[in-house]
């Protein structure tokens, strides 16, 4: 099985550490850090580290194009890039010592109906038959919330698999379609959805099982320190690093929906998406760890956890 990304809207993440951020001034950085990313390609550089097969499809651009495909080269990631006449988006993430985390992030190239053909037809030349194709990342300017729901009934209809980690009007669209199997969203992205809080465990089950009716397979919820939910119709598994871990989370859950798919989409690989996970958040920027990394990391997993513990990011 493989592992196939579908990323409209890459970046390049940079992220910069500093002793503090002052507002207005000039800040002169103490280190940083440059990685390929978009979710979509966090995912192939996930899956691919785990050790699956993976081919990553990212609209490309004149300026940036070449750094990215090298990087994936390098990190031995097949993949097709769609010419685009504008540069790929650049990320900035700064880290203050205290911890602080500031996130700028592009807006990225304006597409239209023509990319989203470019990418269809893309698709056709891989294997989609029996693999996974994972749509991911919100939406580019110009594009229709109903461009995640189209591409996935397209690549539903070649035999795949489907996986969407997005949000707002998007998630919303794709989980319509009634042509997606799983869903990343983390529970702040599923409160939006379902238009209310979710302050507990229950309440996240309850609001994941409301798309599962609407015809999606699974949600693996993501609840940032109060670890991941496994959700079907008739199961509910809750996973979570029995040691805490700090440092900066970005890119953890694309980390977690890349180890869940390639490590098989069962509870076993709820687990070592934990742990890849977890591992990932001491690491600067959106490094992968390795193996050894994450198997450092011991998770905990229940089927008769706590359904009333308090979210602590609520």
């Amino acid at each position: 099985m493989s592992v196939l990304t579908v990323t409209l809207n890459p970046s390049i993440d940079r992220t910069i550490a500093l002793s503090s951020l002052a507002v207005g001034e000039i800040n002169r950085a103490g280190s940083t850090t440059l990685h390929p990313g978009g979710k979509g390609v966090n995912v192939s550089r996930a899956a691919r580290a785990y050790g699956s097969d993976t081919h990553a499809l990212f609209i490309g651009g004149t300026l940036g194009e070449a750094w990215m495909s090298n990087q994936l080269t390098d990190a031995s990631i097949p993949h097709t890039v769609i010419a685009h006449g504008d540069a790929i988006r650049s990320n900035m993430t700064i880290v203050e010592a205290d911890g602080t985390v500031t996130k700028i992030n592009e807006p990225g190239p304006t597409l239209g109906a023509a990319d989203i053909e470019k990418i269809k037809g893309a698709l056709a030349a891989l294997p989609l038959a029996g693999n996974w194709v994972v749509f991911a990342g919100r939406l580019n300017p110009g594009l229709p919330a109903s461009a995640y729901a189209e591409l996935a009934t397209f690549a539903k209809s070649h035999g795949a698999k489907v996986a969407v980690d997005t949000s707002g009007d998007e998630f919303a669209a794709a989980v319509k379609a009634a042509a997606v199997d799983l869903v990343k969203p983390n529970h702040h992205e599923l409160s939006e959805l379902v238009g209310r809080t979710l302050e507990t465990i229950q309440d996240v089950i309850v609001a994941a099982r409301e798309v599962i009716a609407g015809g999606v397979e699974t949600v693996l919820c993501s609840m940032g320190a109060d670890g991941a939910l496994l959700i079907t119709a008739d199961s509910a598994t809750h996973c979570e690093p029995i040691e805490k871990v700090s440092g900066t989370p970005v890119g953890a859950g694309d980390i977690l929906l890349g180890i869940f798919i390639a490590a098989g989409c069962d509870v076993a690989a709820l687990q070592a998406a934990i742990a890849w996970s977890a591992a990932s958040v001491p690491l600067p920027g959106t490094s992968i760890p390795s193996p050894a990394q994450a198997g450092a990391v011991s998770v905990r997993t229940r089927d008769d956890f706590d359904r009333t513990r308090v979210l602590v990011e609520a």
